[in-house]
C-alpha cells in the first residue's frame, strides 16, 4: 500500500460521506452510516499500512523478535491506528451534537451507546479487511 493509493481509498469515503450529506441519505437510509464506518476503517486502515510501508517497514529486530514480532506488530499498529480514527470521529460526532443541539434533533449523530459501538466495530471490521487485502507479509 502506497500513500497514494491509500489517499485514493480516502477520497472516495470521503466522496460518498459527501454524497450522504448532500442527499440527505444518512436520513433517508437509517444504514448509511455503517457502510461509511466500514470504509472509513478500511481507509484509515490503508493509511496506516501505508504509513508503515513507506516510514517504519525496515525497523531491525533481534533475536526472538526477529522472527515473530512483525507478524503480530503491523496488525497491532494499523488495527490502534483505526481505533484511534474511530474514536475522534465519535468525539466530533459527540461535540457536534453538544455545539449544535438544534441541528441534532434533527440528525442525531450519536443517537445512544448502542450506535457508537456498533459505530467502533463497523471501523474495526474494515480496518482488519484493509490488512486482509493491502498486507503483504
Amino acid at each position: 500500500m502506497t500513500i497514494k493509493k491509500a489517499f485514493l481509498i480516502i477520497g472516495i469515503v470521503l466522496a460518498f460521506h459527501a454524497l450522504g450529506l448532500i442527499f440527505n441519505l444518512y436520513e433517508v437510509f437509517g444504514w448509511y452510516d455503517i457502510p461509511m464506518h466500514l470504509g472509513g476503517g478500511l481507509a484509515m486502515g490503508a493509511l496506516g499500512l501505508a504509513i508503515w510501508n513507506e516510514g517504519v517497514e525496515e525497523v531491525k529486530f533481534k533475536g526472538w523478535f526477529q522472527k515473530h514480532l512483525k507478524w503480530w506488530l503491523v496488525p497491532f499498529i494499523v488495527i490502534g491506528f483505526v481505533s484511534l480514527i474511530g474514536i475522534l470521529w465519535e468525539l466530533h460526532e459527540f461535540v457536534l451534537d453538544q455545539v449544535f443541539p438544534p441541528v441534532s434533533e434533527i440528525l442525531a449523530r450519536q443517537p445512544d451507546m448502542t450506535d457508537t459501538m456498533a459505530d467502533f466495530t463497523n471501523d474495526l471490521i474494515g480496518g482488519t479487511a484493509s490488512l486482509i487485502f493491502f498486507w503483504k507479509r
